[in-house]
């Protein structure tokens, strides 16, 4: 596994057909990091709680069993792509959409702020219809330690 590679280690909570769950040991939170939603975070933890559950497709789900420590890293690939869909294209279809609307319709004024604002609805619409088969695009490495 590379530096750039995001790994965690835990424990297998829940093993289905086709993904794992894992509760992450590390004492730190996914908040910086771009896949945090698409990794599927517990965000109903209990205050003080900083383990995160991470769910995992895999077509290797059989291979493991509940209680199993694992280590899983993304690969530097994976993150890349899920930063262009969480930070980049939103920071663009917003510049965009404002930047166009105030040279095209100059009349507009502050609503091309709101036009922005709204256009960043719809694309976080769009992510949200489209999240399994984005999380699918991930790509999980598992190794049992």
């Amino acid at each position: 596994m590379s530096k750039e590679d995001v790994t965690h280690r835990g424990v297998i909570e829940k093993v289905e057909r086709g993904f794992i769950v894992i509760r992450t040991d590390d004492e730190q939170k996914c908040e910086g990091c771009a896949i945090t939603a698409i990794c599927n975070s517990n965000n109903g933890k209990k205050e003080g709680e900083q383990r995160e559950l991470l769910t995992i497709d895999t077509p290797s789900s059989d291979d493991f069993n509940v209680g199993e420590r694992v280590e899983v890293s993304a690969t530097s690939g994976s993150t890349l792509r899920a930063t262009w869909w969480a930070l980049i294209l939103p920071t663009l279809i917003f510049g965009g959409v404002i930047v166009g609307l105030r040279l095209g319709f100059p009349s507009l004024g502050g609503w091309s702020i709101a036009l922005g604002f709204a256009a960043l609805g719809l694309y976080d619409f769009f992510l949200y219809k489209r999240r399994r088969s984005l999380a699918q695009k991930i790509s999980w490495k598992i190794r049992k330690i």
